[in-house]
């Protein structure tokens, strides 16, 4: 049947193509094999009228298959090329593409048998069948064998649909041209600052990559196991360095983005990966780089730095390389390290009397500084609410810790305020170092404080927890908080979005940095959200959301995440301004040495807030 199908496809022929077939004029220069299961087919058709010249291929297939329906659609590519030879065979001038290339993907398992494959050339509703050659397996440096005359960026095209079609395949077709190293650094040149593994996730790779010829058709990580990234030249971000090119003049034009970070998703990568990189031109030669990686453990401080530190948040493309990069790749690091770590090995140290059945919990991170404790305990000592108060410090710095413990024990001889010291043995984090108070507090009400909050009067504590009590659906209740100048620093959280930072939505403080007496507004005011730095909750609903996030970085936004939890499952939260406490804002983490690498994490957390809780955001600020 499949025999008969080709004997009245040609009788058509026959009647319609006598011109043409005699005009035209092709050459099939080779059939071959590819990597098993794609065919590349190519040639030159000259027609003198016809330039832009179809081409068609069918399966046939044999009498068997045609009687048992078993022919499926070939795939495939046409490409037109650049054939100068052809030019001058026919003494024809002009920049025609003659040259054409067929990439077939063969759906089959067995063979090719040319006869069974048909392909035509047409024009203006005229076509001619043209005889394959027998398939013969193509080595990698055949695939150009016949393209001498080519243009770069038809070799170019060619890759690019053989990567689309065979993925990483490509690399493996036997007999690519190899270049060593130093052939290699004749066409491209780079170096790599930082090669960051984070096993179980993947790799932070950032340097410079200088290819200012544009040598390079695709640069792939792979693994000894054989797993592949995608093409990194499509996937990094690219930024100037001016000092690359100044030491290697002549190399690039004057605004080539030398400067190069990716992140790299391998979520099989294991700590001894054997890590290559593939460099694979548009002439389809072949280098293989071998990478050193430095695998991150549970020290990620440097890591986090060697991440951000190429990161421009002033940049055009400042949004998606946080999406694509910057933030998966600091997620890894954090979320590696909680793995890594062991549950910490918990110090309790009681400081005057345990005190008994307390009415609520009150938790106080300490990291950087532990003087605040001092001041504190000196307003709390008047204050009779803190007889029925249990005072948990937690201290979240272990370089405090030897001159902390005595600190303690003094300070409790001076002062009549009972409270005990929770230490982890590690740097928690603000949200871990809270969630670890909470873990140890004995009260069903929770109060979160920071330490540099001072009251301005005693009963604080009940005054607020008995207006919360007449309050409707009560997620989290906050007070005013003022700096020591009379000036606003809290009367409840919004959100605003910024535009500099590619529409992230950022924590507000309505009416921040005014005179108290200045700003005008209610006793109890309704808010998307309060600060934590004194957070008023039950303990069993900080619980029910688990209580603060702790993949967010060194202490921003886990207030607000918690409140928009709370506010997605249907509480409200309060402000009471009637209720006035000091905030020293931040005293105690004014101690970062690299202010720039701060404010990034600061994006970083802010990236993480929007994409979780944007859309609620957006309905709230309406």
């Amino acid at each position: 049947m499949g025999i008969n199908i080709r004997k009245r496809f040609k009788a058509v022929l026959d009647t319609a193509e006598k011109t043409f077939s005699e005009q035209v004029q092709v050459w099939v220069d080779i059939c071959g094999v590819v990597g098993g299961k794609h065919l590349l087919i190519q040639g030159w058709a000259f027609h003198p009228e016809h330039e832009s010249l179809d081409f068609h291929l069918e399966y046939i297939g044999s009498e068997e298959e045609s009687d048992t329906q078993n022919i499926e659609d070939i795939k495939y590519y046409t490409l037109r090329t650049t054939r100068l030879d052809v030019n001058k065979h026919f003494n024809f001038e002009g920049d025609s593409c003659w040259g054409y290339s067929l990439l077939v993907e063969w759906p089959y398992d067995r063979a090719v048998d040319n006869k069974l494959l048909c392909m035509t050339v047409s024009a203006n509703g005229q076509a001619k069948e043209i005889e394959l050659k027998p398939f013969i397996e193509l080595s990698g440096e055949a695939l150009f064998g016949h393209c001498m005359t080519w243009r770069t960026g038809e070799k170019a095209e060619l890759l690019s649909a053989m990567f689309e079609s065979m993925g990483n395949k490509v690399f493996e077709i036997p007999g690519l041209k190899k270049l060593e190293e130093g052939q290699l650094k004749t066409l491209v040149d780079w170096h790599w600052d930082s090669i960051l593994a984070v096993p179980g996730h993947g790799l932070f790779l950032s340097g410079w990559l200088l290819d200012g010829q544009r040598d390079l058709a695709s640069l792939v990580l792979r693994t000894t196991d054989g797993s592949y990234s995608k093409n990194l030249l499509e996937e990094s971000a690219r930024f100037a360095r001016v000092d690359v090119l100044e030491a290697f003049p002549g190399r690039a034009e004057p605004n080539y983005k030398a400067g190069f970070f990716t992140w790299v998703p391998m979520p099989h990568l294991i700590e001894r990966a054997g890590l290559e990189l593939l460099f694979f031109t548009k002439e389809g030669h072949l280098g293989v780089v071998p990478l050193q990686q430095t695998n991150i453990r549970e020290d990620i401080t440097q890591a986090s730095q060697q991440v951000l530190v190429n990161f421009n948040v002033d940049g055009r493309e400042y949004r998606d390389n946080m999406r694509k990069h910057i933030g998966p790749a600091l997620s890894a690091l954090w979320v590696n390290r909680r793995f890594l770590l062991e549950e910490p090995k918990v110090e309790v140290l009681q400081f005057g009397q345990k005190v008994k059945e307390p009415k609520r919990s009150v938790i106080v991170p300490l990291y950087g500084r532990y003087d605040f404790l001092l001041h504190q305990i000196a307003q709390f000592t008047e204050d009779t609410d803190f007889a029925e108060t249990e005072l948990i410090y937690v201290l979240d710095d272990p370089r405090l810790y030897d001159a902390f413990i005595p600190f303690c024990y003094d300070t409790s001889k001076l002062f009549p305020v009972n409270f005990k010291v929770i230490y982890g043995g590690r740097n928690l984090g603000y949200a871990g170092a809270n969630n670890l108070g909470a873990r140890y507090a004995s009260a069903d009400k929770l109060v979160l404080l920071n330490s540099d909050i001072i009251p301005s009067s005693s009963g604080w504590i009940s005054r607020i927890e008995q207006q919360a009590s007449s309050l409707e659906d009560v997620g989290v209740v906050a007070p005013k908080l003022v700096f020591d100048d009379g000036t606003i620093q809290h009367v409840g959280m919004t959100f605003s979005k910024s535009a500099q930072f590619g529409n992230l939505w950022l924590n507000e403080h309505p009416g921040k940095g005014n005179p108290e007496w200045l700003v005008d507004i209610d006793s109890v005011m309704e808010s998307p959200a309060v600060t934590g730095a004194c957070m008023f909750i039950s303990k069993a609903l900080y619980d029910l959301v688990g209580g603060l996030d702790e993949t967010y970085v060194l202490g921003d936004f886990e207030d607000s995440d918690l409140c928009l939890q709370l506010r997605k499952a249907g509480y409200r939260h309060y402000v009471l301004t009637d209720e006035k406490l000091y905030h020293l804002e931040r005293m105690s983490q004014n101690l970062f040495e690299n202010r720039d690498w701060k404010f990034k994490i600061t994006l970083y957390n802010a990236w993480q807030h929007t994409e979780r809780w944007g859309s609620l955001i957006e309905q709230l600020v309406r």
